[in-house]
């Protein structure tokens, strides 16, 4: 007896309860083709197959399908014993993006003990903003595991509430975890500058150049004007990568006193660092950048030649 009316969904049926588990792979591939809505429950079947592999497919092509029941399906796959079926799971369930699944998001945050589960459930959270989702982070910045707080800082930095904001700047200052800082220090670029102004020339000096470089980065995203003399000292770090997001940050303040900082940096041996700074040259357009211009313009780096020549045409615009 068949258990579905339509001959195309029958046959994939067919071919997802083979003993063959290559046919039920490849099953899985084209049931992305099926338009019937019949489809989900066996996409769900297949995420439960007991081959590794066919559940790894069935985890990749979730994105393809709408519906509620997947969710419950992708959270159950982040126990799946298979390593890539659970990482497949949590990526699926962070592009899921349906409000209807925050229900049994939230349910399964609630039961969960596992920090891959939980960091999972949060990262899903984070793309849907969902604000019942706010104490539950809160409630996991202490957790043991350093990626559910990395996860809890990013869904709380994308609930853009102010009143979040304590408990960010506590992470980005404090955590014992350089990644949980750096995630942090990111999630403040939704505040007012002076809000958080302390916080970030705090971390200015972290001892992790990615926390660093993340730092300039939020100074720039906030256009946070009393930090220039902060992001001219950057331009002097140790790591070339905080040097050139303090040139980045200091092209988008646009102030003319961080000129000669960017010339220096415009010399560097790095060649990342010196698009960077002929960038922020560009953004700025004062006549005082046309000497650093004029010699980017004969640099080795075609990609540096380049911008050389779109900041000339900035000056000449200006």
């Amino acid at each position: 007896m068949n258990a579905f009316d339509d001959p195309e969904l029958q046959e994939l049926a067919d071919r997802l309860a083979s003993p063959d588990p290559g046919l039920r792979r490849v099953a899985v591939l084209d049931l992305v083709d099926c338009p019937e809505p019949e489809a989900v429950t066996l996409l769900i079947q297949a995420l439960r197959d007991p081959d590794p592999q066919v559940r790894q497919e069935a985890a990749k092509v979730v994105d393809e399908f709408e519906s509620e029941d997947m969710a419950d399906a992708l959270i159950a796959a982040l126990n799946d014993s298979d390593e890539v079926v659970r990482n497949a799971a949590a990526h699926a369930l962070s592009d899921l993006k349906d409000p209807a699944a925050a229900k049994p998001l939230l349910a399964a945050l609630e039961e969960s003990r596992d920090p891959f589960v939980v960091a999972g459930i949060l990262r899903a959270l984070k793309s849907l903003r969902e604000p019942a989702a706010r104490e539950p982070a809160l409630a996991r910045l202490n957790a043991a595991d350093p990626g559910v707080r990395r996860e809890a800082v990013g869904l709380l930095g994308w609930l853009k509430e102010e009143s979040n904001l304590p408990a960010l700047i506590d992470r980005a200052r404090d955590d014992d975890d350089a990644e949980v800082r750096r995630a942090a220090v990111g999630a403040l670029v939704y505040a007012e500058p002076a809000s958080v102004a302390e916080a970030l020339r705090y971390v200015v000096g972290d001892p992790h150049w990615q926390v660093r470089a993340e730092a300039m980065n939020s100074i720039g995203k906030l256009h946070h004007q009393d930090s220039l003399p902060l992001l001219i000292e950057a331009t002097r770090d140790n790591t070339w990568q905080v040097r050139e997001k303090a040139a980045d940050a200091i092209g988008k303040l646009g102030r003319v006193e961080g000129i000669p900082a960017l010339g220096e940096c415009s010399r560097d041996a790095m060649s990342n660092l010196r698009k960077a700074a002929i960038g922020a040259l560009g953004a700025i357009a004062h006549e005082q950048c046309r000497p650093y211009i004029q010699t980017a313009l004969d640099d080795p780096d075609p990609d540096v030649r380049k911008l050389a020549r779109w900041a000339q045409s900035k000056l000449s615009a200006a």
